[in-house]
């Protein structure tokens, strides 16, 4: 396996703006490219945490996936520059940069075939990525999106826990809160989406987001008649350790491959 370490997706790059490329070795073929996507609150986290995660891939597809973990600059209590949308942004312009092909190991990527993985936070910046018109100049690259122990709704995640508000409340103000919320989003089908497969999961001993905001989710997205949409409710483990854990990569090579 081959490891690209802190690659600038953007000119002028602040530092968080920047990926690892996890590539096979394999020399021969051109690999489909999951994107994955951190979560932390919109506030902490870092793509170094996600190495486990991103070889566990690699390896377990039989070096038939390659892999981009992406950063994005984080919000900063009291700080409004920090605030939606700029998370959403960052994450916009690190796929554009991998559609662009770029970087090392370009050449072994299939940049027609990308994939979007979001943890917590980051499902609610895959899903807003994909249901967003504006984001439609990635043309249908992006074939598909995963979402584990995901955020969708943050009127109902407040609802459910009201002191995340901590958190909600230092990356977004109120009247974001819609145009933000992938469950928002998904009521009317965007025809420039309509190919994308979902695979929403969300395991059953996840401590931190209970199994509401995928299930109300994926219901959301069937019923605006996006026609592949897969939920997966079991036991992955807690809501951090599933990352590192094969049950959960199990999941993901399974639908991408």
């Amino acid at each position: 396996m081959q490891i690209h370490s802190d690659i600038p997706y953007v000119s002028d790059h602040a530092a968080l703006q920047t990926l690892d490329l996890y590539m096979p070795d394999s020399a021969t073929a051109k690999h489909p490219l999951v994107v994955y996507i951190h979560g932390g609150a919109w506030r902490s986290g870092d793509k170094s945490e996600s190495s486990t995660l991103a070889k566990g891939l690699v390896g377990l597809s039989r070096d038939r996936l390659a892999v981009a973990v992406i950063n994005y600059r984080l919000s900063v209590r009291g700080d409004p520059a920090t605030m939606h949308p700029m998370h959403l942004n960052d994450t916009v312009s690190a796929v554009k940069f991998l559609v662009a092909g770029q970087y090392p190991g370009c050449d072994r990527v299939d940049t027609d075939n990308l994939y979007l993985v979001g943890h917590s936070a980051g499902a609610q910046l895959a899903g807003a990525l994909v249901l967003r018109e504006h984001v439609f100049a990635l043309g249908k690259r992006i074939r598909g999106v995963v979402g584990v122990g995901g955020i969708y709704n943050l009127d109902g995640l407040l609802q459910a826990y009201p002191s995340y508000s901590d958190f909600v409340d230092m990356a977004f103000v109120k009247d974001q809160y819609e145009e933000a919320s992938p469950y928002v989003l998904a009521e009317n089908k965007l025809a420039e989406a309509a190919h994308i497969r979902f695979l929403v999961a969300n395991s059953t001993t996840d401590e931190l987001i209970g199994s509401d905001q995928a299930a109300q989710f994926a219901g959301r997205l069937v019923g605006s008649g996006y026609e592949d949409v897969t939920l997966v409710v079991r036991d992955m483990g807690t809501h951090f350790g599933q990352l590192d854990d094969r049950r959960f990569w199990q999941i993901v090579v399974d639908f991408v491959l």
